[in-house]
């Protein structure tokens, strides 16, 4: 099958060749010819990776009105991250048809910016619902013209809270809009969308429906020793230097200090919490899509929407609270036909909850082993003496949040505290030495450069 079989004009076909997309998916196969064909709402239920954005930007692109300057379609997105993807497609696969203005518009930067734009012509907008229901109420855009509305990851939407949001936005569109709803799971609040908005009449396609995750997964646990995760996670990345992924913990306070943790360490990471502004945010990400961190960091929030293509493997650092949030994290990687990884860090106390995924998800783990690396021995204490003590206003116990938060060390991992008025002095494991260094040397405190040096033992 080809995407010219399916319906697809030549010029738009050039453009998925040029991009190196030259085998539609199955959605694409199933969803396509649907939305070319009958003017009758869709409901696609695929996993996460399957190829839904082409599915729907490609032939919304073959049926919009260049010549006409008005708002065709609009795709609402959980997330910025997820926006600008959808957008870039569109640009992209339009590359050789007249000209189709695309807008992305999302909180985080001046509305005022998003007003301006729009004043140009615009045939799609891509918009987060916030950002779009702000716009709608100052008027700086219109939805009259509109041909299509897509619901993208409807599940996520749910998630994060923007049902009413939903509800506000699809009452203001025409009841004759066609509507595409794209999802990798249905909950009730997706199910009550479809009941309340799509026409009774609207298809369903289920793509692999009984396979609740990609098949090109391959689901893994390590069983780590109890105190030995961070060495554990090490070793596991050591053997994937070359390689990039992302790494999901339950909080943003655990995403920082890993972050720490690995500071020096073979395979370069960052995080990605909500404590970040959209500028760190966006130099995060644009670390990870140019391949200078290997890793991503990120709690199950801050990854929303995120959509980073050749990723290699996903690690569960703590494993999720709810099936579906292993499908949204796993279906990260392995996707365009890819091969990938699905690693959870488990206790041996831990088996059971990974049995309960096997029987939700329909898919079967196996274990691994990993070979500490020669690091974990290296268990001799040394001293570590900083330029702040207690004119900068630490004492012990401060001193052990600040080497918490800003060093990445658990509080038990540091010994033999001592502060003078200008000077404070810990002992450590050799192994922390360089984890130590590199997160502390050039830190400002109290208008003084922290420098940490390794002194001998006091």
């Amino acid at each position: 099958m080809t995407f010219g079989q399916l319906g697809i004009r030549e010029e738009i076909v050039q453009a998925l060749s040029e991009n190196k997309i030259t085998e539609p998916t199955d959605i694409q196969i199933e969803a396509i010819p649907h939305i070319l064909e009958h003017a009758t709402d869709l409901v696609s239920v695929a996993q996460t990776g399957t190829g839904k954005t082409a599915a729907f930007c490609l032939p919304i692109l073959q049926l919009l009105e260049p010549k006409l300057p008005k708002i065709q379609a609009l795709v609402i997105v959980p997330t910025r991250e997820l926006g600008q993807q959808v957008a870039r497609e569109f640009f992209l696969f339009s590359k050789h048809i007249p000209r189709v203005f695309t807008e992305c518009v999302y909180g985080g930067v001046p509305i005022d910016e998003h007003i301006q734009r729009l004043k140009r012509a615009t045939h799609v907008v891509v918009a987060t619902p916030g950002r779009l229901l702000d716009l709608l109420e100052r008027k700086a855009l219109s939805l009259r013209d509109l041909k299509f509305v897509v619901l993208d990851e409807a599940d996520e939407m749910m998630n994060m809270g923007f049902k009413t949001d939903i509800d506000a936005i699809l009452n203001e569109c025409n009841t004759d809009v066609t509507k595409l709803l794209f999802t990798a799971t249905l909950p009730a609040d997706v199910t009550k969308i479809i009941n309340d908005y799509l026409s009774p009449d609207a298809v369903t396609i289920r793509i692999n429906e009984n396979e609740f995750v990609n098949q090109n997964i391959e689901h893994n646990y390590l069983i780590y020793k109890q105190g030995e995760k961070l060495d554990y996670l090490k070793a596991f990345l050591s053997e994937r230097k070359k390689q990039r992924g992302i790494l999901f913990c339950r909080t943003k306070t655990t995403a920082k200090r890993i972050a720490k943790q690995l500071a020096g360490f073979e395979v370069t990471a960052d995080a990605l919490h909500g404590n970040l502004n959209q500028e760190m945010r966006d130099k995060v990400m644009r670390g990870l899509r140019k391949q200078r961190i290997n890793l991503l960091i990120a709690t199950d929030i801050a990854a929303r929407g995120i959509d980073i293509k050749e990723l290699d493997y996903i690690i569960h650092y703590h494993l999720p609270e709810k099936s579906d949030q292993y499908t949204h994290r796993s279906g990260r990687t392995a996707r365009a036909g890819k091969l990938g990884i699905s690693v959870c860090l488990i206790k041996t106390e831990d088996l059971p909850e990974i049995k309960t995924l096997e029987n939700d998800l329909n898919i079967r783990f196996s274990e691994i082993n990993v070979t500490l690396l020669n690091e974990i021995k290296q268990t001799h204490p040394i001293g570590i003496q900083l330029n702040i003590g207690l004119m900068q206003g630490f004492l012990k116990s401060s001193l052990t949040e600040f080497l918490v938060e800003e060093a990445g060390m658990s509080a038990g991992d540091v010994k033999n505290i001592k502060i003078e008025d200008n000077r404070s002095y810990f002992e450590v494991s050799a192994r922390y030495e360089q984890q130590i260094l590199l997160n502390l040397r050039g830190y400002k405190i109290a208008h003084r450069n922290v420098k940490p040096e390794v002194v001998s033992i006091a």
